[in-house]
C-alpha cells in the first residue's frame, strides 16, 4: 500500500518536488491527519493557506519537535509552489491513507539517499535489547527514529534521540508522535562533539545504527565518554560504541549497536579500544550480517550487543552468531530483509547461548585472539569447495596436531606500494603484481617498470626461489620466482615468503596451493568489500612439521606422480585424436581435407 502512495504522489508531484520535498510533504500531512483524521475534507473547501495555518497551529503547541521553524518554512515554500489543481489532487490522495502509512511511504522513498534502517533490522535490534516496560531508551544517531518507533511496542517510560541532520531530526520527532509515543524527545546536533542527551540522565537501553565512514575530526581525548582508548580519526565505529556505553546505567544497562564489519578487525586505535572493552567483559554478542542490509551501501555489517551486567552463562565469554545471505530474504539487488522466523531464531539463540554448527558459537574471553571479533574466526564452516573438491575440516583436531608457524620456516615481508606516479616506461625496476602470477608461472614480459628512486629498495627485491602470495582480493594465488634479476621488485598486495635453510621452497609452494592450505587462508582472510590477509595472521599460519629430507622426498614423489599423470593424459589425447581421425577419413569428403594436429 505504501508503494502505491509513493507512486501516485510521485507522479502527481513530478517536476515540482524532489524526493526530499515529497518526504517533507508526507511528514507534514501525516502529522495533520494524526491530529485530526477528517482535516483534509475541511481543507478541500479552503485555500492553500489553510493547510499551513492548521499545521502551524498544531505544531506550535508541541515542545518536542526540533528545528520547527525551518520545517514550517520549507513546507510553506512547497505548498506555495504547488499549482492549485495539483494541491487538490494531493489532498484527495492523502485523505485515503492513515498517518503511519503516509510517513512510512515518505521514509521508504528516501532509503536510497539516507541511512535508514529497514523495518526488519529495527525489529532485530529492539528484540536483542530486550526493552522492558518502564525502560529509558536512547538512540544517539536517531535518523528518522525508526528504531525508537519499534521500541514503542515495549512501553518504555522515555524515548530520547539525537540526530545531526536538522531536517531528519524534525521528521524523527514527528514520526514518534504519529506512532503514539507517550513520552519522547528528539534533539538536534552532533552526538560525538556536542551531546545533548546527557541532560536526561543515564539509560537502561541504547539502540542505534550509526552512519558508516564517519571521521572523528575533533579532539575528544579529554572527554570522559571515550575512556577505553584513543579514537581512530579515520573511522568512528568505536567512538559511537564508547559513547553508547557511557550513556548506560552503570549497574544494568545494555546497548545494541550496528557497526561496519571493518570495526571488528581493524588495527591501531580500534584494536586497543576493542581489547579494552573486552577486558571489562562488556561485549556479550557479535552478529555478522550479509551485504545489502542498508540500501545506501553494500558493505557487510555486524551488530554488537554490549551488556554491563551479563548473566552467569555469558560472563567472561563472547557469543558469535553468523547470518549468511542465504538466510535473508532478497527484496532486490540492493536490499535484504530479515524474516520474522530468522529474527526469532537469532533472538532465541542470543538469549539461550545455544551453539549451532555453522550458525552460533560462544567462546571464552581468553580465546578471542588479539581483539579479533570477526564472526568467521569463531563460527566456522566445516565444508569448503576448491578445484572441484569438497574439503571437510575439523579445526579442533587440527589444533591438537603439532605444526610450525610460517614465520618459523620462512621470512615474510610486504611489497612495494607502486602507484601510477611511480611508474615509468624507462624505469630501472620491474614490479611483480598479482595479475602477473599465472598458472604457468610469473609473466615477466608484462611487468610494469618504476622509477629508480625507490626508497629502501633492497626490502622489495626478490630472489630466485622466493614465493609471492596474494593477500588482497584473491587471497590464495601463489607464484615462485624462477630467475635471478636484481631489478625485480614485488607489489604491496603480495607477501614475499623466503624459505629458510630447513625448508624446501618448492615443497612449501605445493603445500600452500593444496586444498587444506586454501581452507586455512580462507579462514584468516578479512574484509568489508575486498578480502585481505594481515601479515601477522600469515606469520602464524600453520605449516606441517617435516624435516628437509622428508620435504624433498614428498616433493619428488609428488612431481614424479604428476609427470606420470601427464604422460598418461598425453597417451589418452593421442588415442582420442586417432579415433576422431579414423572417423573423419571414412567421410566421402575426406579427400578434400587434410587434418594435422597442432604442435604444442
Amino acid at each position: 500500500m505504501t508503494h502505491a502512495i509513493e507512486l501516485n504522489l510521485t507522479n502527481e508531484w513530478r517536476g515540482t518536488m524532489s524526493p526530499a520535498d515529497v518526504l517533507n510533504m508526507l511528514v507534514a500531512s501525516a502529522y495533520l491527519k494524526y491530529k485530526n483524521n477528517d482535516i483534509f475534507k475541511t481543507l478541500m473547501l479552503q485555500d492553500k493557506m489553510a493547510f499551513l495555518n492548521s499545521l502551524e497551529h498544531e505544531m506550535m503547541q508541541e515542545d518536542t519537535i526540533p528545528e520547527l521553524n525551518g520545517f514550517l518554512s520549507r513546507t510553506k515554500e512547497l505548498i506555495e509552489k504547488l499549482p492549485d489543481g495539483k494541491y487538490r489532487e494531493t489532498l484527495k490522495l492523502i485523505n485515503d491513507y492513515s498517518p503511519k502509512m503516509l510517513i512510512n511511504s515518505g521514509f521508504e522513498a528516501m532509503r536510497n539517499q539516507e541511512h535508514i534502517n529497514s523495518e526488519s533490522l529495527n525489529k532485530l535490534i529492539v528484540s536483542l535489547a530486550n526493552i522492558q516496560t518502564g525502560d529509558r531508551v536512547l538512540d544517539a544517531t536517531a535518523g528518522t527514529a525508526g528504531t525508537l518507533v519499534e521500541a514503542i511496542k515495549h512501553q518504555p517510560s522515555l524515548l530520547v534521540g539525537q540526530e545531526i541532520n536538522a531536517e531528519l531530526s524534525t521528521f524523527a520527532a514527528i514520526n514518534l508522535i504519529v506512532n503514539g509515543a507517550e513520552k519522547s524527545v528528539i534533539l538536534s546536533g552532533d552526538t560525538l562533539q556536542n551531546p545533548e542527551y546527557p541532560k536526561y540522565g543515564k539509560f537502561d537501553k541504547v539502540v542505534q545504527a550509526p552512519p558508516f565512514g564517519v571521521k572523528v575530526e575533533a579532539d575528544l581525548s579529554n572527554d570522559d565518554r571515550f575512556k577505553f582508548g584513543p579514537l581512530s580519526r579515520s573511522a568512528g565505529d568505536w567512538a559511537f560504541v564508547s559513547n553508547a556505553l557511557s550513556a548506560l546505567k552503570p549497574d544494568n544497562g545494555k546497548a545494541v549497536i550496528v557497526v561496519s564489519n571493518g570495526a571488528l578487525f581493524r588495527g591501531g586505535p580500534d584494536r586497543i579500544i576493542r581489547q579494552s572493552i573486552l577486558n571489562f567483559d562488556f561485549i556479550e554478542t557479535v552478529i555478522s550480517l550479509p551485504n545489502g542490509m542498508f540500501n545506501n551501501t553494500m558493505i557487510p555489517t555486524a551488530i554488537l550487543v554490549l551488556n554491563i551486567h551479563k548473566k552467569e552463562n555469558a560472563k567472561n565469554r563472547v557469543q558469535f552468531i553468523k547470518v549468511t545471505e542465504d538466510m535473508v530474504t532478497v527484496v532486490n539487488r540492493r536490499e535484504r530483509v530479515l524474516s520474522e522466523e530468522l529474527i526469532s531464531k537469532i533472538s532465541a539463540v542470543y538469549e539461550n547461548k545455544e551453539s549451532i554448527k555453522g550458525f552460533s558459537e560462544t567462546v571464552n574471553l581468553k580465546d578471542v585472539r588479539n581483539g579479533d571479533l570477526v564472526v568467521d574466526s569463531y563460527v566456522v564452516q566445516d565444508s569448503y569447495h576448491f578445484d572441484d573438491l569438497e574439503v571437510k575440516a575439523d579445526f579442533n583436531k587440527l589444533e591438537k596436531i603439532k605444526t610450525l608457524k610460517l614465520s618459523e620456516v620462512a621470512s615474510l615481508s610486504r611489497g612495494f606500494n607502486n602507484t601510477r606516479a611511480t611508474e615509468s616506461e624507462n624505469g630501472k625496476y620491474q614490479v611483480i603484481r598479482i595479475s602477473d602470477i599465472t598458472e604457468d608461472g610469473i609473466n615477466y614480459d608484462e611487468l610494469v617498470r618504476v622509477s629508480s628512486d625507490v626508497k629502501n629498495v633492497d626490502d622489495y627485491r626478490v630472489e630466485k626461489g622466493d614465493l609471492l602470495l596474494s593477500i588482497r582480493g584473491t587471497t590464495n594465488k601463489i607464484g615462485m620466482v624462477d630467475k635471478d634479476d636484481d631489478s625485480l621488485l614485488f607489489n604491496a598486495n603480495l607477501i614475499r615468503i623466503r624459505a629458510n635453510r630447513t625448508t624446501d621452497p618448492e615443497w612449501l609452494k605445493i603445500y600452500l596451493e593444496s586444498p587444506m592450505a586454501k581452507v586455512l587462508l580462507e579462514r584468516i582472510s578479512r574484509g568489508t568489500t575486498i578480502r585481505q590477509i594481515s601479515l601477522q595472521d600469515l606469520k602464524n599460519f600453520p605449516i606441517p612439521e617435516l624435516t628437509l629430507e622428508e620435504q624433498k622426498l614428498a616433493k619428488q614423489e609428488y612431481q614424479i606422480g604428476l609427470e606420470e599423470v601427464q604422460a598418461e593424459l598425453e597417451k589418452l589425447r593421442q588415442k582420442e585424436y586417432n579415433i576422431k581421425r579414423a572417423f573423419y577419413q571414412k567421410l566421402p569428403v575426406s579427400d578434400a581435407f587434410e587434418i594435422i594436429p597442432e604442435k604444442k
